[in-house]
């Protein structure tokens, strides 16, 4: 039996994904060419690359055609040590102003952790965007999971977070266009809320926030223009007693 010299192997090692490559880009610019019409423009791009620490690559192209722009795209990493992460995403724009994005990742880490995220967006002729946005993962330190939807200039956010002693945090907010935001969250630390107002030139802040044994302090804060700003607060301790903020 024969054995192939080292340098031999190692061209193979290094030539053999490239082609691969190529393979794939001559694909993807089939398929551009057979949707595409003679007026349409057509940018293609993609990378590849192999090292010592593992290899990643992606590609897509971007075609515009009687004013509207279409874009896809998908990308992929691979460790040596096991991990590996993957995704496509992809957008659109016609000629009226409306639009659609969407995007979709995956991917495994080499400690046996795992994570996914995806999402939808659309924008309306009148400018306005709408859609949702998901992400989550766990692993050998805990799990987490959050979401986020726009809708009628009103954006809510919610995450929840567990850690590798079964400790939760949850947290939350909404964010209203022209108008403020809230927000608010709890773990074993405690809690608290915030809230900021915008009215007739006017900026509000309130807070309210509670330690784990039951200490709390509660705050204003507002600024007018021309006029300043003005601040208030109060505590108390465990016990429910009044005590001085500072």
């Amino acid at each position: 039996m024969s054995t192939s010299p080292f340098w031999q192997v190692n061209l193979r090692m290094r030539v053999l994904p490239t082609l691969k490559s190529l393979l794939a880009g001559a694909v993807l610019f089939a398929a551009v060419g057979v949707a595409a019409n003679a007026s349409a423009q057509t940018r293609l791009h993609g990378m590849n690359a192999h090292g010592e620490h593992g290899s990643a690559g992606g590609g897509g192209y971007t075609n515009w055609s009687g004013g509207a722009t279409t874009h896809q795209g998908r990308h992929w990493a691979d460790g040596v040590n096991g991990g590996n992460f993957s995704g496509h995403n992809s957008y659109s724009k016609n000629p009226d102003g409306s639009a659609l994005a969407n995007f979709s990742n995956a991917g495994h880490t080499s400690a046996g952790g795992n994570f996914a995220g995806n999402g939808s967006y659309s924008r309306g002729t009148n400018g306005s965007w709408s859609g949702n946005s998901q992400s989550s993962g766990s692993g050998p330190h805990g799990s987490y999971a959050t979401s986020t939807s726009t809708a009628n200039g009103v954006t809510t956010h919610t995450a929840t977070a567990t850690n590798a002693n079964g400790q939760t945090y949850d947290h939350s907010g909404t964010y209203t266009q022209g108008q403020g935001y809230n927000r608010s969250a709890s773990g074993p630390n405690g809690n608290y809320n915030t809230a900021v107002t915008n009215s007739n030139g006017a900026t509000s802040r309130n807070t309210n926030a509670t330690n784990a044994s039951g200490a709390s302090y509660k705050g204003n804060t507002s600024y007018t223009p021309g006029q300043g700003y003005t601040h208030s607060a109060s505590c108390t301790n465990a016990s429910g007693a009044t005590v001085s903020c500072n």
